[in-house]
């Protein structure tokens, strides 16, 4: 008990602490005068949180000594967490030590993304090579591709040069990248005029930001972007009354679970599975049939403020599309499909909030019948089904 109230007590003490020198001094301080290895972490990972987005900080009095104990610990994440902090104060040898994890292919997956992660985070230059090495890597893919619109200088050709050879979600994974600076938009347009890339390929909500970066451009290629939704009553009475069919009550909602997956858990979850991008799903009013079809057919009906989509364009020409998750006077999280993205606030050159949600709306008209049966069972679920 003492030991919970100790935590507790760090956990407090985090939450009223900010993003400053004074606040990261205190952690330090704290941390080492503990010697509880649990309060360390918790401190540790607060210190971490305090410093999303910063770069080449200098080290408060107090973290060299903190340091030299948690390079000794026995204990593995004190030693992983160190190391994150120690590149964000511009630690030469925490750097290189990143360098050498995620170059190490008997290292876990996890602790080489979160190196890659920092590596990124921290402008570590000459990643470029190594990024490109891990796309041959089906465990660290999806990482190195998402590196390749963080990374200064990358060679986005690389992608689609390969992008025939993968499959459904890492092509998904490309597209989104390549959508995220003009440059590589561009590189995507011309790719879409050579088909190596197809319209069909581009989700709506990636639509949306290729819009806004090339305009008429990728208009002629993809086809219209619908910004706004019109009056859908027509369409959800359509979808109502095939649910009145026999066979839509003899759907299987094990199916309906594998096409939300798809479809749906990008950005939702349900039963703690899925995306944080859009509300959870789990709690809603996912008995009524109305409920649920507004919500597919008119995402932009009544779109709470939280889960509008923003549109942040910064300082190094990128462009990124989500919903904000948090936001201080140092940072702005946004939460996109691809995940998390701490930006500095220092780094933003505009920022536009838009009436509409991340959700695309024609999602039913891209499926079977069949198939829609089975996913209005499985949302209409009050426990999660098993699939067999």
């Amino acid at each position: 008990m003492h030991t919970v109230r100790i935590i507790l007590s760090g956990l407090l003490l985090v939450g009223q602490l900010f993003a400053d020198d004074d606040s990261i001094a205190l952690l330090i301080k704290t941390a080492k005068d503990s010697e509880n290895p649990a309060l360390r972490t918790v401190l540790l990972k607060g210190m971490i949180k305090g410093l999303e987005g910063q770069v080449n900080v200098n080290a408060p009095e107090g973290w060299k000594e903190l340091n030299a104990e948690l390079v000794k610990s026995t204990d593995p994440q004190h030693k992983e967490l160190a190391r994150e902090i120690g590149q964000i104060f511009g630690d030469a040898g925490a750097a290189q030590e990143a360098l050498t994890l995620l170059k190490d292919q008997k290292r876990k997956i996890k602790d080489r993304r979160s190196a890659l992660k920092s590596l990124i985070a921290q402008k570590e230059p000459g990643l470029n090579e190594i990024v490109r090495s891990l796309l041959e890597e089906p465990e660290m893919r999806l990482d190195a591709i998402r590196a390749f619109g963080k990374i200064e200088g990358a060679d986005s050709n690389q992608l689609i040069k390969q992008y025939s050879d993968w499959d459904t979600q890492t092509k998904r994974a490309v597209v989104e990248t390549l959508a995220t600076k003009k440059e590589t938009s561009e590189a995507l347009l011309i790719a879409l005029q050579k088909k190596e890339i197809l319209p069909s390929e581009i989700p709506a909500y990636t639509a949306r930001t290729l819009h806004s970066l090339l305009g008429e451009r990728f208009d002629k290629i993809y086809g219209k972007v619908q910004v706004q939704s019109t009056n859908k009553k027509e369409l959800i009475l359509k979808y109502s009354r095939l649910l009145d069919r026999p066979e839509a009550s003899k759907a299987d909602p094990a199916r309906g679970r594998i096409l939300f997956s798809a479809l749906c858990g990008t950005c939702h979850q349900m039963y703690g599975e899925g995306g944080l991008l859009g509300p959870d799903l789990t709690g809603s009013n996912r008995a009524n049939r109305e409920y649920i079809l507004l919500n597919i057919v008119d995402p932009n009906f009544d779109v709470p403020d939280g889960y509008k989509m923003v549109i942040v364009k910064t300082k190094d020409n990128r462009v990124l599309a989500g919903t904000i998750g948090e936001e201080d006077s140092q940072k702005v999280v946004l939460k996109m499909v691809a995940g998390k993205e701490i930006i500095p606030k220092e780094n933003i050159k505009e920022r536009q909030k838009l009436p509409i949600s991340m959700m695309p709306e024609g999602i039913l008209d891209t499926i079977p019948t069949e198939d829609f049966f089975a996913l209005i069972k499985y949302l209409q679920t009050e426990e999660q089904i098993e699939i067999p």
